[in-house]
C-alpha cells in the first residue's frame, strides 16, 4: 500500500456519545462502532486504501475486547493535536515508502494517534514525552464521564485557599456521572496516615484516604470506597468497574476478598473515605468557570500515582506532585508553573496537616469521630483517645454549662503562633470581639475590626459632612432589633447618659441607639468619630461548643477592662475600606489588637523569630512545626495573609487583590 502524503485530520464525535467517521485523500478511512466508542468492540476499516499497482481494497476489522477503548481514542485525539497547525511539533522528513499489509496493528507505544495503520513520509513528534510508552494523558475539554480525572483549576478569580482547601489541585477520579441527576468522585491525592481497623481479619489495618468531603473522615459513618486492579473472576463480581484495570468495591467486600485469599491483604487496596459530588449540570458549570480542568488518562498512570503516594509520600504535601504531573502531562504545565508554592498551596498544606495526619485528626469512622467545636479551628483540636461520640457529647454540653462570659466582656482573637482560624473563619484571626448578649441558650458578641466599603453618612455634624465605616460584626443579625449597633466607650458620652453600659456596670464600652447618637452629634457633645457602627453579629450556641469553651481552650483570650478604652480609641482611626487603605486598616486592628493583650497573660506571643534548620532541602526543617512543610513560610504569617485575602475577597470584592 502507498504511503498516503495528506494530513490527516480527526472530528472525534465519540465524546459526544455518536458514532463517528473521518475521510482524507486520495482514500477515506471510517471507524464505526456498536452505537458509540462507549462499547468494547470497535471495527475499523479502510475504504479504497489503493496502491498504485493494486486495485484491490483493504479491509481490517481490530477487536478491542480486551484492551481500553480510551486509549485508542487517545491516539486519535494526540494524533489530532500533533498534526495541527496550532500545536507545538517537531516535523522530521524521510524518504521511504511502506509495503503492503494485510494485517494492520494498532501498537500501544504509537502515541501519535494513528498507529500501524497509516504510514507517512512526515512523522509529527509531540513534545511530550510519556513516563512509559503505554501511558497517555490529554486535556478532554470539557467532556465528563465515568473515569475521567478532574483536576482543580487555578484560574478562576476566587480558589480554594480560603475555604475548601482539600479540592484546591486534586485529582479527582469520576465514578458515575449523570448529567441530569449525580457526578460522584474520589479525591486521588490525599494520602493520609489514619488507619481504619479491620473487624473481620484480625490485627489488620488499613489505610485511609481522604476521598472527598462528603460523608469524609470526619464523618460518623464515612462512605468508603476501595479502589483495586485485581484481575480474578471473583473479585470483579464483587466490583465496579471504572475504567480498564480499574475497579471500586465497598470496604465489606474488600475484607472478605482478603479473608478469602484472592486479595493479600490491605496493600492490594487503597481505601478512600468520602466522596466529591454535584448536582445536575453543577460540573457543567463549574468547569465554565474554569475551577476545573477535565482530563482522559490511562489507568496505569493513575495506578503508578497511587503506589507512588502509597510508599512514604508525606502527607503535608498532600498529593501536588501527582496534580502537578497531570497538568503537564495535558499540556498545562505553564500554567502549574506560574502557581506553584503560592497562597493557595500553603493552605492546602496546612489543611494536610491538620486533617492527614494520625496525630492531629484522629482515628475513622464511628466512635471516633472528632468534635468540632463551634467558633474554633483544627489547630485545637484533640483526639478523642477511642471515646465514644455519646460521651463526648457529654462531655462537652457539661462544660459548656461549666462557665458563662458577660455581656460587655471584650475579647481578641488568639495569640498562638499557629492560629486556630488559619483555614476557616479566618476573620476571626487577630479580630477584637466584643459580647453583647449572654443567655443560656448562646453567647452573642459582635466583631470591631472590620470596616466595610460602605459608610453611615452623618448629616447635621457642625464641622461639615461626615461618614462612618459600617463595620462588618458577623454573619447574623438580632431578630428585633435595629440591623446597626452603636458603640461608644467616651467617659463624657457616659456622664451624658447617651446609652447604657452592656457590663451593667458604670464603666467599659456602651450601646445606645442610632437616634440617641445622631442627636448627640448635632448637639455637639460627640464628633461622629466617638462612635463605632457595626452592622452583624456572631452565635455562639451553648451546646457542643460555647464561646465560653473556646475562651478556655484559648481560642480567645478575655482583654483586661481597663485596656477596652485604649483599644476602642485606636479603632476609631480607622476609615471606610477601599483598596488604597487595606493594609493600613489591617496595621490598625493589629495595634489593636497588641494593645488589647493581657501583660500577666502566659498566652504565647506570634512575633517569635525562628532559626530554621537544615531538613528536607535547604533551608527546611520537616520538624519545625511553626513554618509551613517544606517551605519557609512561617504558619503565623500565613495566617496574616489569609486574614488579608479574607477581607480582600469578602469585604472589598477584589480577591485578586493579593
Amino acid at each position: 500500500m502507498a504511503a498516503f502524503k495528506s494530513t490527516l485530520t480527526i472530528l472525534l464525535a465519540s465524546f459526544y456519545c455518536t458514532s463517528c467517521a473521518f475521510s482524507f485523500a486520495p482514500s477515506s478511512v471510517t471507524i464505526t462502532s456498536n452505537n458509540n466508542l462507549y462499547r468494547s468492540h470497535i471495527e475499523v476499516t479502510v475504504l479504497s486504501a489503493k496502491s498504485d499497482d493494486d486495485d484491490d481494497d483493504d479491509e481490517v476489522i481490530l477487536s478491542d475486547s480486551e484492551d481500553d477503548w480510551r486509549t485508542f481514542r487517545a491516539k486519535l485525539v494526540m494524533g489530532e493535536s500533533s498534526t495541527s497547525p496550532s500545536s507545538s511539533t517537531t516535523t522530521t522528513t524521510t524518504d521511504s515508502s511502506s509495503s503492503s499489509n494485510d494485517n494492520i496493528i494498532i501498537d500501544d507505544s504509537d502515541l501519535d494517534g494513528i498507529g500501524a495503520l497509516f504510514s507517512s513520509e512526515e512523522t509529527t513528534v509531540q513534545q511530550f514525552t510519556p513516563l512509559d510508552p503505554s501511558q497517555w494523558a490529554y486535556d478532554s475539554g470539557k467532556v465528563i464521564e465515568q473515569g475521567a480525572v478532574i483536576l482543580g483549576g487555578v484560574e478562576q478569580d476566587f480558589g480554594f485557599g480560603l475555604r475548601q482547601q482539600y479540592f484546591h489541585k486534586a485529582v479527582i477520579l469520576v465514578l458515575d456521572h449523570d448529567e441530569n441527576t449525580f457526578t460522584k468522585g474520589i479525591i486521588l491525592n490525599r494520602p493520609s496516615d489514619r488507619m481504619m481497623e479491620d473487624d473481620v481479619n484480625e490485627g489488620l489495618e488499613w489505610r485511609v484516604w481522604f476521598g472527598g468531603d462528603v460523608q469524609g473522615l470526619d464523618s460518623i459513618l464515612p462512605d468508603i470506597v476501595c479502589l483495586h486492579s485485581l484481575k480474578g473472576e471473583e473479585a470483579k463480581e464483587a466490583s465496579n468497574p471504572v475504567m480498564k484495570d480499574i475497579q471500586w468495591t465497598s470496604f465489606e467486600n474488600a475484607k472478605k476478598l482478603v479473608k478469602k485469599g484472592i486479595a493479600s491483604g490491605p496493600e492490594d487496596f487503597w481505601l478512600f473515605a468520602g466522596y466529591a459530588g454535584w448536582g445536575p449540570k453543577q460540573l457543567s458549570g463549574e468547569l465554565e468557570r474554569l475551577s476545573w480542568y477535565m482530563c482522559a488518562t490511562d489507568s496505569q498512570t493513575l495506578l503508578e500515582e497511587l503506589a507512588r503516594q502509597s510508599s512514604g509520600v508525606d502527607p503535608r504535601d498532600a498529593g501536588l506532585e501527582t496534580w502537578e504531573l497531570l497538568m503537564n502531562m495535558i499540556g498545562r504545565g505553564e500554567t502549574a508553573n506560574d502557581c506553584s508554592g503560592n497562597f493557595d498551596d500553603l493552605m492546602l498544606k496546612e489543611w494536610g496537616r491538620g486533617h492527614l495526619l494520625k496525630g492531629y485528626g484522629g482515628e475513622v469512622g464511628v466512635a471516633r469521630n472528632p468534635l468540632w467545636g463551634g467558633g474554633g479551628g483544627g489547630g485545637f483540636l484533640e483526639e478523642m483517645d477511642g471515646s465514644s461520640v455519646d460521651d463526648k457529647m457529654k462531655e462537652a454540653s457539661d462544660m459548656a454549662l461549666t462557665e458563662d462570659l458577660k455581656a460587655g466582656t471584650l475579647l481578641r482573637g488568639s495569640s498562638a503562633d499557629r492560629s486556630p482560624f488559619l483555614l476557616r473563619k479566618q476573620e476571626l484571626h487577630h479580630s477584637l470581639l466584643l459580647v453583647i448578649v449572654e443567655d443560656d441558650k448562646a453567647t452573642v458578641a459582635c466583631m470591631l475590626n472590620h470596616p466595610a466599603t460602605k459608610g453611615y453618612d452623618i448629616v447635621g455634624y457642625s464641622k461639615g459632612a461626615a461618614s462612618l465605616p459600617l463595620r462588618y460584626g458577623g454573619d447574623f443579625a438580632l431578630k428585633g432589633q435595629s440591623p446597626l449597633i452603636w458603640l461608644h466607650c467616651s467617659q463624657k458620652l457616659r456622664d451624658s447618659g447617651v446609652g447604657s453600659s452592656l457590663s451593667g456596670q458604670n464603666e467599659g464600652i456602651y450601646k445606645c441607639e442610632q437616634e440617641q447618637a445622631l442627636e448627640a452629634i448635632s448637639y455637639g457633645i460627640a464628633a461622629p468619630s466617638d462612635f463605632l457602627v457595626i452592622s452583624g453579629v456572631c452565635v455562639w450556641p451553648k451546646l457542643g461548643g460555647s464561646l465560653a469553651n473556646e475562651v478556655k481552650r484559648g481560642v480567645f483570650e478575655v482583654v483586661p477592662n481597663e485596656k477596652q478604652s485604649l483599644v476602642i480609641e485606636t479603632l476609631q482611626t480607622q476609615t471606610i475600606l477601599t483598596k488604597d487603605n487595606l493594609a493600613e486598616n489591617i496595621k490598625i486592628t493589629q495595634d489593636a489588637w497588641d494593645k488589647a493583650a493581657d501583660p500577666n497573660s502566659s498566652c504565647k506571643s506570634t512575633g517569635t523569630d525562628v532559626v530554621l534548620t537544615t531538613g528536607i532541602g535547604e533551608g527546611f526543617d520537616e520538624d519545625d512545626d511553626t513554618v509551613v512543610f517544606n517551605s519557609d513560610k512561617k504558619v503565623s504569617e500565613l495566617a496574616d495573609d489569609a486574614l488579608q485575602k479574607w477581607i480582600a475577597t469578602f469585604l472589598l470584592g477584589a480577591p485578586t487583590l493579593t
